[in-house]
């Protein structure tokens, strides 16, 4: 999946807020089985589809989707 799943409702924005906490602490079976429990709403399938979407797009390819870390901004005054 190269696009961004966009949320186009309050239960899918919820989804994928607890989704980008979590992709850098977790797997992507624990972190699907932690958002299931832990939405204080019932998912409707659209909503589980969705959740399974927006991790797999997550996840697929976590570098470029991710904030480098460690870089200090006068690291990148040199490297130029």
């Amino acid at each position: 999946m190269d696009r961004k799943p966009e949320p186009i409702n309050y239960h899918e924005l919820a989804i994928a807020e607890v989704i980008d906490g979590k992709a850098s602490d977790t797997d992507d079976q624990s972190m699907v089985a932690e958002v299931l429990v832990s939405m204080p709403f019932d998912m409707s399938i659209a909503d589980t589809q969705f959740l399974f979407n927006y991790a797999h797009w997550r996840l697929s390819e976590p570098a470029k989707k991710q904030p480098a870390r460690g870089i200090l901004p006068e690291d990148l005054k040199r490297s130029g």
